[in-house]
């Protein structure tokens, strides 16, 4: 039977120190029982979460599992009874290959490595904007701006808006869930807007068509059903936004606080830059953006020894598999070119991230060009603050750091 614990994601207790409370679970029993946020089940372990997320006919990502009793709820927990659906990764085939099938050859590495160039202008242009005042944030003015820009301009939406696609969506994270705060109703009125602005570049593009960027591709995307209809646009848009801007935005965020605490390993990246690729996989595991996603158990399965019954809430606990002592040794230490490397950062099974590419390419680019350009870059750390809610996303709301003032690329 599985265990009955208090456990709660969303908790304080559970931001304290997430990596513990994880380690419990899985070294103790591997999954537990909890009545928090309507009830669900955590599954701690690396093999049982791949189980779980392979089996996607028994372990469904849908929004809302087809039937008329209510089951569903997507990749959240609990679901934000405001959103909508977000797109590919709340869905189940076949309708996902449809979209997975359009989507695909856009985010190949091949695609992402012509869009390289524009990732490094972008970043050249953001630290450019600082870079000889000698301070910043490291968050607010460097790793908040770049995903939402190069989201933005992938996309084709106006760039200049940044801040206001990147505020709410960076708020969102570890904002209180209380509909009560004027805080969520803030949040609430952002992502209104970004809602409006979306729906609106649709409007303009059936009006007058474009090409060349992301949305033109979705909207004229070549499918034996047929064009996508303005609603689904809308829908597949959005989840692009939601998750290029901050899941990025989280690990950069923390792999500049890991160097700037651990300065030995800053060293070896800048005495050999070539183990920026191994490092950007270590910080992913070690640092896991994206700390869990639900699944609504769609038929009768099992997974990590338990018995699910349709309708049931499960946790996949990526950052818990990140540590799993059966898959990485020593999973606790920080080992900067550790290979192999196998990961569950970007999810595992067919809901794997499809911009996994993209989000490579954005941090490795941003970690080489602060570390040419302010390599002694010194944090506050007794400024820097974490968000309070680390259920979903581990990262750092602000982060003021110094350096010495250098020049301007001149780009």
């Amino acid at each position: 039977m599985t265990e009955e614990q208090a456990f709660d994601h969303h908790s304080a207790e559970h931001a304290a120190d997430p990596v513990c409370a994880y380690r419990a679970i899985r070294q103790g029993p591997g999954t537990v029982r909890t009545d928090a946020h309507g009830g669900f089940t955590v599954l701690a372990r690396y093999d049982d979460i791949a189980a779980a997320a392979s089996a996607h006919a028994d372990f469904s990502s849908a929004f809302e599992l087809p039937g008329d009793e209510g089951y569903g709820g997507g990749i959240t927990l609990p679901r934000n009874p405001d959103s909508g659906r977000t797109s590919l990764a709340e869905m189940d085939p076949p309708e996902w290959r449809r979209y997975r099938r359009m989507l695909n050859p856009i985010f190949t590495p091949a695609a992402v490595a012509r869009f390289s160039p524009r990732i490094q202008a972008i970043t050249d242009e953001t630290i450019d904007r600082f870079i000889t005042k000698g301070s910043c944030d490291l968050v607010l003015d460097l790793v908040s701006p770049i995903p939402a820009i190069v989201t933005l301009e992938v996309l084709g939406l106006d760039t200049s808006e940044w801040e206001r696609f990147a505020v709410p969506l960076h708020t969102s994270v570890h904002v209180p869930r209380d509909p009560r705060t004027s805080a969520w109703q803030e949040l609430q009125d952002g992502f209104q807007w970004i809602f409006q602005q979306i729906r609106e570049e649709i409007a303009r593009r059936r009006a007058e068509p474009k090409d060349g960027d992301l949305l033109a591709a979705i909207m004229s995307a070549d499918d034996p059903e047929g064009p996508l209809d303005d609603a689904l646009v809308f829908e597949t848009a959005y989840t692009i936004v939601a998750a290029g801007v901050e899941t990025t935005t989280s690990l950069l965020s923390s792999a500049l606080w890991h160097l700037d605490r651990y300065p030995e390993d800053r060293q070896r990246l800048l005495d050999d830059p070539s183990l920026i690729d191994a490092a950007c996989e270590e910080f992913l595991r070690y640092y896991t953006p994206e700390q869990a996603g639900a699944r609504t158990v769609a038929q009768r399965a099992e997974a990590g020894g338990e018995s699910f019954e349709r309708g049931e809430r499960v946790l996949l606990a990526w950052s818990s598999a990140n540590r799993d002592e059966s898959q990485f040794p020593a999973p606790d230490r920080f080992v900067l070119d550790r290979k192999p490397n196998r990961h569950m950062s970007f999810g595992y099974g067919i809901h794997r991230c499809l911009g996994s590419h993209l989000a490579r390419q954005e941090i490795k680019i941003v970690l080489a060009e602060v570390l040419r350009r302010m390599p002694d870059y010194s944090i506050d750390r007794d400024a820097a603050q974490l968000y309070p809610d680390l259920g979903l996303m581990y990262g750092y709301q602000q982060m003021p750091a110094t350096f010495t003032p250098g020049r301007r690329s001149g780009r």
